[in-house]
Parts: structure tokens; C-alpha cells; sequence
């Protein structure tokens, strides 16, 4: 089993062109969800999962349509968490939060040595969450060091005779021009 994590193409939000956090992409954002999509065109994706974030749901509908995949499974539990969450006070919320995107995971992986692929496109501390769980790394240092661009994409495989996950690639850009970058 593969779980590809795709963070969301530029926002009008990221670009400083709005105030409102959930909002759409912008011209460049679906420029880059375009490439993305034809990236992943050489693998069969099995199902998308997205945020219920505008952002994050144009960006799958873009790679959607180009992978001719019908349905997305739009899930709340993979929405951005703000950076006030990492604050004390906000504490309670995340762990609820947290609780949720860990179930999905777990329902997502529970049957790791099924040949397929799942493509979850979220956001860069939801991402950054998804491979420290699955690799085992403290919440903490997930926070600090695991940087996410738009549409950069993370690519974990079970490893059955390891019994755990690898992280095959992170962030990777590749696919997008440097004016897009």
C-alpha cells in the first residue's frame, strides 16, 4: 500500500490576495495542480481524500479530472491546522482534531498489504502530522522541521517485511516549472 500526501496548490490566501484562510486557488495554484495531476497520471490512484477546504478541493478536482477518477471523499479531519492550535489554550481542540485524523488513517492503512494506492490532498501541518504518525516521530518535531510546498508531493509505502512505513520521497516539486515554484 501507498499513501501519497499532496499539499494544496497556492491559495489566494498564500498569494496575500485575501484575508479569508479558506479560499480559492489562484491562477498560478491551478497551474500547479495541473502539473501535479500529470505527475501522478503514472500511478493508479485508488481513491482521493481531501479537506473540506475550497483550496484543497479545487486542487483534487484538478488531479481528479486529469486521473479520470470519479470520486473524492471530502473529510473536515484533514482541514489546515491554524498555527494558534499549537498554542496551550488551543490544546483541547487539537487533540480532537488529531483523534479524527487519526482514525481516518488507521481506516485508511488498515489493510497495508492491499496493492493500492491512496492520494490525500491537505495541507502542510495536516501533511506534516500524517508522515510523523505513520513514521512514529514525536508530534513536536513533526511541527518544526517537515516543510511543505504547494503541491509538493510526500510519498509513503508499507514495507511488509519491516512491518513499517518508509517515506520514499517529501515535498517533492519536481514536477513544477521554476516560474511556478
Amino acid at each position: 500500500m501507498d499513501i501519497i500526501l499532496v499539499r494544496h496548490g497556492e491559495s489566494e490566501h498564500n498569494a496575500k490576495l485575501s484575508e479569508d484562510n479558506d479560499s480559492a486557488l489562484t491562477k498560478k495554484g491551478r497551474k500547479q495542480a495541473e502539473y501535479v495531476g500529470k505527475k501522478l497520471q503514472k500511478i493508479k490512484i485508488s481513491k482521493i481524500y481531501t479537506s473540506g477546504l475550497i483550496r484543497a478541493k479545487q486542487t483534487a478536482q484538478i488531479i481528479s479530472k486529469i486521473n479520470k477518477i470519479s470520486k473524492i471523499k471530502y473529510f473536515d479531519g484533514l482541514n489546515e491546522y491554524p498555527g494558534r492550535y499549537l498554542k496551550q489554550k488551543w490544546r483541547w481542540l487539537f487533540n480532537k482534531r488529531l483523534k479524527l485524523l487519526k482514525k481516518l488513517i488507521k481506516d485508511i492503512s488498515k489493510d497495508k498489504k492491499k496493492d493500492k494506492t491512496i492520494l490525500i490532498v491537505a495541507h502542510g501541518i495536516t501533511n506534516r502530522i500524517i508522515i510523523g504518525y505513520l513514521l512514529q516521530i514525536p508530534l513536536k518535531k513533526q511541527l518544526l522541521f517537515f516543510r511543505q510546498h504547494n503541491t509538493g508531493v510526500n510519498i509513503l509505502i508499507w514495507d511488509n517485511d519491516f512491518k513499517n512505513w518508509k517515506l520514499e520521497s517529501m515535498n517533492d516539486i519536481s514536477h513544477l516549472p521554476e516560474r511556478l515554484r
